[in-house]
């Protein structure tokens, strides 16, 4: 006897499932897409007063699609908003005080609070993540947004950014929400390299000794690989077929595992089935610790200075500031600063921890005379870009069902379980050494960092990188013609350092920001190789069989000068050498060294403890003593499970209570 096939109810959810997956719907959906994720669009169509199979088609389009973005968006997973006490002489005491909920602080707050018996307060300046931070692809649509990010600018200088459109040059971009630059980053998670850690020389921070954090921590964001499309992958085999006739082989091992030579697209990142897994919703936004009543969470929270006791040797608090009311937390254990590179160093400048011939500047008591501040370092990025010729498999033109922007893709995303182009993406690296590409011995100093095709008749990359609308306008003319390959080459130990210091008192001015890239010779002989590196590749057999060659914007200083010389290429990199805004390094972490506001010395010691201060820790880049190799938000939130780790150990060491919840 044969099996009858069961069929089940069709609700109208299913069918509009069906019937989109389907494409019948597609006209009609376009018709809704271009709706704000922050509006309702059920409430668009209910307005219309009409009746029969198609409305209801269309208003169970609009409710699935609203449903679906609402759930993504999961705004509710978040810890409560705690309201500061209304009566402003009320102070309230906690046993942690965590400053910054970006990739570290989330972390740390999380983890502490995870032992029942302590009060933890978590201060985040920014609110939470919106719906497109949660779409890999959607993401850079925010990056001009001051609500979601600090849009921060450096002091003029001639010498480096001169192409970008701001008069002050290079720009500064840092997360401002919950989840911070992990919220809002390219998702890339590389833990660095064994020497990397090497090179910290700090107790307890090699790489052995880093694994255990950093095993924690992929446990519970899980992170995975991107999907590249068609057209990418075609990509990376011109890319691996053009290095390999240089000598550069394909990576052997895993990024995730250290390496650091050779080319690979198999790149990590905290993307989760389709969605952004940053350690802010990994760690805060779920109902283990929505159910923790000893964690209290406030958004919008500015946070003046730390305060400390009569003669600076005790964090006693915080004072901080939300929708213009001052009010003032204390505490009895400690207050952590997770407020990232350039907010930790101005809230420890604020509170008179630093250089003391700047704090006398400003008329503030210094308490700690440390280098806060100093060693700011970036890897910053350098593009190149390869005109196709017109023979290629892989410049062909963009599959409209790979458009990550188109209707059709939206919907797949939000309707079929985050798949589709929109879940998407693609990465590719090499790591060289650029005085001998093709050798494996020695460190590499070059992160070719993306290969990114720009199809014919886009708008470009400059717009996006904030370069001067001419810059724009070339850009856009030439892919008017060809698709262009994009090269970005990034210093992996760049010579060249900054400083962080204050602009004012007033801690809603940002930092001055003194930043050098490209100054140091050795930077500057680097990036020359890099771009005679990329010029050997465009001549390979498997480059010219593309028909690539080099496209150069039109500069004016540079033009001027012999063409391909030195000294044009050293123009170009004063123009388009930028920040990659990898900011670490200005809360240092080095023993304290005493004199001339010590500056070779550190800020924190290998616990994270502020030098001379009791009861205050630094945990999140600021304390890098080197870059990484390679993207900084792995390590960032694996000091934020190592930090957050040395806080519990430390409590446990003073017999104190350390049982969980």
């Amino acid at each position: 006897m044969g099996h009858q096939r069961v069929h089940k109810p069709r609700t109208a959810e299913t069918r509009t499932r069906s019937l989109l997956l389907h494409g019948s719907l597609w006209p009609l959906l376009i018709l809704f897409i271009g709706c704000s994720t922050r509006t309702s669009v059920v409430a668009q169509l209910f307005s219309v007063d009409s009746s029969g199979l198609g409305i209801s088609l269309m208003q169970s389009v609009a409710m699935a699609l609203n449903a679906s973005s609402l759930a993504l968006a999961n705004n509710t997973a978040w810890p409560l908003q705690h309201e500061p006490p209304d009566d402003r002489s009320e102070i309230e005491q906690y046993d942690y005080i965590v400053v910054g909920a970006g990739s570290a602080g989330a972390i740390v707050a999380s983890r502490l609070s995870e032992l029942c018996q302590v009060k933890v307060l978590l201060l985040e300046e920014g609110q939470l993540p919106p719906l497109e931070s949660e779409i890999f692809s959607l993401t850079a649509a925010l990056h001009h947004d001051e609500r979601y990010m600090y849009l921060e600018e450096a002091v003029p200088n001639p010498q480096c950014c001169q192409a970008m459109a701001s008069t002050h040059g290079c720009v500064w971009w840092h997360g401002r929400m919950m989840g911070g630059g992990g919220a809002i980053n390219g998702n890339i998670y590389i833990p660095g390299s064994r020497d990397s850690f090497r090179r910290w020389n700090s107790t307890g921070w090699d790489w052995m000794q880093v694994q255990k954090s950093y095993s924690r921590l992929q446990q519970r964001l899980n992170p995975s690989y991107l999907q590249p499309n068609r057209l990418n992958l075609k990509l990376a085999n011109l890319i691996y077929a053009g290095s390999a006739e240089l000598g550069v082989p394909r990576m052997k091992q895993p990024l995730i595992a250290g390496a650091t030579f050779g080319y690979t697209h198999h790149v990590p990142v905290t993307v989760n089935q389709g969605r952004r897994a940053s350690s802010g919703r990994v760690y805060l936004a779920n109902d283990q610790v929505n159910r923790r009543g000893n964690l209290k969470v406030i958004r919008g929270a500015q946070v003046q200075k730390v305060l400390l006791n009569a003669n600076g040797t005790q964090a006693t608090g915080v004072i901080y500031t939300v929708n213009g009311m001052e009010h003032t937390a204390i505490t009895s254990g400690e207050v952590v600063l997770s407020a990232g590179t350039l907010n930790s160093a101005k809230l420890l400048l604020l509170s008179g921890i630093g250089p003391r011939k700047e704090l006398q500047r400003w008329n503030i008591t210094t308490y700690q005379d440390l280098p806060v501040g100093r060693n700011l370092q970036d890897h910053g990025m350098m593009p190149l870009f390869l005109l196709f010729g017109s023979n290629c498999a892989v410049n062909s033109t963009r599959d409209p069902t790979e458009d990550p922007y188109a209707p059709v893709s939206v919907a797949q995303y939000l309707l079929d379980n985050q798949k589709g182009p929109l879940a998407s993406g693609f990465y590719m690296m090499g790591y060289i050494n650029s005085s001998a590409p093709s050798s494996s011995r020695g460190e590499p100093d070059l992160h070719v960092v993306a290969h990114t095709l720009l199809p014919k008749g886009s708008t470009g990359s400059f717009g996006y990188l904030g370069f001067r609308p001419e810059l724009v306008q070339a850009q856009q003319d030439i892919l008017q013609e060809a698709d262009l390959l994009q090269v970005m080459g990034s210093l992996l130990r760049p010579h060249s350092q900054g400083r962080v210091r204050l602009s004012s008192k007033n801690s809603t001015d940002q930092v001055k920001i003194e930043n050098h890239y490209g100054e140091a010779l050795q930077d500057q002989q680097t990036l020359l190789r890099y771009v005679r590196y990329i010029q050997k590749l465009s001549n390979t057999r498997s480059f010219r069989r593309c028909g690539l060659r080099l496209w150069l914007p039109p500069l004016d200083e540079c033009d001027v000068l012999a063409p391909d010389s030195d000294d044009y290429w050293l123009c170009y990199i004063r123009y388009f050498y930028v920040g990659a805004w990898h900011s670490v390094g200005t809360c240092r972490m080095a023993p304290r060294k005493e004199g001339n506001s010590g500056e070779d010395g550190g800020v924190v010691d290998e616990r994270l403890r502020v030098h001379g201060v009791k009861g205050l820790r630094v945990v999140d880049a600021s304390i890098m003593p080197e870059l990484p190799a390679g993207n900084t938000n792995g390590p960032a939130m694996m000091i934020g499970e190592k930090g957050a780790q040395m806080i519990l150990d430390d409590r446990e060491a003073n017999n104190e209570v350390v049982q969980e919840c």
